[in-house]
């Protein structure tokens, strides 16, 4: 006795519907929306960083503006980096 299979069609369209990816993980606005967030998290970070080093040595203010200053430095090389990525992307596309 064979059992008689559901139609392909009318199931693929429910799977296709339910496990389709809202977004593409490939689009710019998935890539680049939680630049913003990390790089605010970097300096806030390494500010905090140079207050405990300051609390910890008794020292007035020395390594919260050494630590900040190298937390701009990093961000400044990531937005460097991320743009330098769009325009090689933006490059290879219109080829």
């Amino acid at each position: 006795m064979e059992t008689q299979q559901p139609p392909k069609g009318k199931y693929n369209s429910i799977k296709n519907f339910l496990f389709k990816p809202v977004l593409k993980t490939d689009s710019k606005v998935v890539k680049y929306s939680g630049l913003g967030i990390q790089l605010s998290a970097t300096i806030i970070v390494f500010l905090f960083g140079g207050l405990w080093l300051d609390k910890y040595f008794e020292t007035k203010f020395i390594f919260t503006l050494v630590f900040v200053f190298l937390g701009f430095v990093g961000v400044f090389y990531k937005i460097f980096a991320v743009l330098k990525e769009l325009e090689e992307e933006r490059k290879l596309g219109k080829k």
